[in-house]
């Protein structure tokens, strides 16, 4: 599962356990004085759109991520990116057919045709790795153009939920409300959301990037893990990351 995923189910359930547990506390002391039980529409309003900011955000560092991953591909190839994508048989290969000496046993074989079977095997061996590379080769391509998909459909999403809900906020939010604790718990959520995924995926991405370069693979076929979605998506949360932490210190020290 993609780290960005992991980051937005922990933020969910974080946001539930946290109306869980302030509502019930809220509820408790509310009913221990015996004052009426009322939430203000504009608080709830107001917590929807911080909590859907945050949302959008991550789905657009998402759809980010996967654009640069797959400038990524561009610039140092397909497998930096990507696995292949499993893209079936290939139209217009037909079966070899058996060859007779393919059919008797090797102990019943004269040297001469001896010679030719390991020919007739020699040939297939590099039939079979030339199919293994072309259907690498499509499985790349397609992965690149799916890729591709997903980034410009999450970032376009993103953005759009991302934008409408920050510019609702900054309408419907006063001069003192913007100095609120709310707004403060966004702020701070914001930046452990980002600073975790950047500090786990940074390290493993800048070792991935070198051991895809350096180490010559063990298989042709079979690469170590594609560096790029991890380095992507790094350089895309580290900038998110720093801003906000900045933006949070600044809000502290106007507090303090």
């Amino acid at each position: 599962m993609e780290a960005i995923w992991i980051a937005l189910i922990v933020f969910l359930v974080l946001v539930a356990v946290a109306l869980v547990v302030g509502g019930g506390l809220f509820l408790f002391l509310r009913f221990r004085a015996g004052e009426p039980i009322r939430i203000p529409l504009r608080f709830l309003l107001r917590l929807y759109m911080h909590v859907v900011i945050i949302a959008g955000l991550l789905l657009l560092t998402q759809g980010f991520s996967g654009l640069l991953r797959a400038g990524l591909a561009g610039a140092a190839g397909k497998d930096f990116s990507y696995y292949p994508a499993y893209v079936g048989g290939f139209p217009g290969r037909e079966p070899r057919p058996v060859e007779p000496l393919e059919l008797k046993e090797r102990r019943d074989l004269t040297p001469e045709e001896l010679e030719k079977l390991s020919q007739i095997e020699t040939e297939r061996q590099k039939e079979e790795l030339e199919r293994q590379r072309e259907a690498q080769r499509k499985g790349l391509d397609r992965a690149l153009k799916e890729g591709l998909i997903e980034g410009v459909s999450f970032a376009i999403i993103g953005a759009i939920i991302w934008a409408v809900h920050l510019l609702g906020r900054r309408w419907l939010e006063t001069d003192e409300e913007r100095e609120s604790l709310l707004n403060r718990i966004y702020l701070i959520l914001i930046v452990v959301i980002f600073g975790i995924i950047t500090i786990v995926n940074l390290p493993q991405a800048v070792f991935e990037s070198f051991r895809f370069y350096l180490l010559d693979p063990l298989d042709e076929f079979n690469r170590s893990s594609p560096p790029g979605g991890k380095l992507a998506l790094s350089i895309v949360a580290l900038p998110i990351w720093i801003t906000y932490l900045l933006g949070t210190i600044r809000a502290v020290r106007r507090g303090a």
